[in-house]
């Protein structure tokens, strides 16, 4: 499978966001009073490739098909849409300033690139503009997930743990016990997994004797 075509075989969201396939000769560069000019893609572009090397290049004519099919949605489904990518954005906003919670240096880099692009107003496309104001943002946020989607389920576990379980002490000791508990339930699920095992590897014992005639 292609780069391209990963980046759209995500049929697990329930508000897909997929980046159509790029057009031989892409025509369009301008809908609904929205221009997508040339200078403004490449640095949409340069901003991409430097959160994922792994994410496709974007052109005019994509983001103005995406553009178009937005604006087909429903209003809650195309809400929805935008929302649940700007919902991952927060999620690293809260990662990156818990104090319980440290991420290296280079990934806390790579957070605070796209927070800066998500804080433009001179970005792609205007964010005031209704409905379709957020769409690069939530596009670049879905291209480039892969790199940060990992980090965060850990964080919302750790976030879960630690409001269960009300723990205390300082950033390490709260980190090393969520980390105990992590080892205990993978500990436990094989064990599981082995006598599960073992309970079918063993021949059932024959409860009564009979004669075939």
């Amino acid at each position: 499978m292609n780069t391209s075509a990963r980046f759209q075989a995500n049929h697990s969201e329930p508000f897909p966001l997929r980046l159509p396939a790029p057009h031989a000769q892409p025509r369009r560069n301008s809908i609904a009073g929205v221009a997508i000019n040339d200078d403004a893609i490449g640095d949409f572009n340069v901003e991409l490739r430097a959160l994922s090397a792994q994410a496709p290049m974007v052109d005019a004519d994509q983001v103005v098909s995406l553009i178009r099919w937005l604006q087909t949605l429903p209003t809650e489904t195309a809400v929805a849409t935008i929302n649940l990518r700007m919902a991952r954005v927060e999620s690293l906003r809260r990662m990156l300033h818990d104090p319980n919670w440290e991420v290296s240096t280079e990934f806390a880099a790579r957070i605070r690139q796209l927070l800066g692009y998500i804080n433009r107003f001179d970005d792609l496309i205007p964010d005031e503009l209704p409905l379709i104001g957020h769409l690069d943002d939530a596009l670049l946020v879905e291209l480039t997930w892969i790199e940060f989607a990992g980090e965060v389920q850990d964080y919302r576990d750790f976030c879960r743990f630690r409001s269960e379980n009300h723990i205390r002490g300082d950033a390490g000791e709260q980190r090393a016990a969520w980390e105990s508990d992590c080892l205990a339930q993978a500990n436990d699920l094989l064990l599981r997994q082995e006598i599960r095992v073992r309970g079918y590897a063993r021949p059932a014992a024959m409860q009564r004797v009979f004669r075939v005639c």
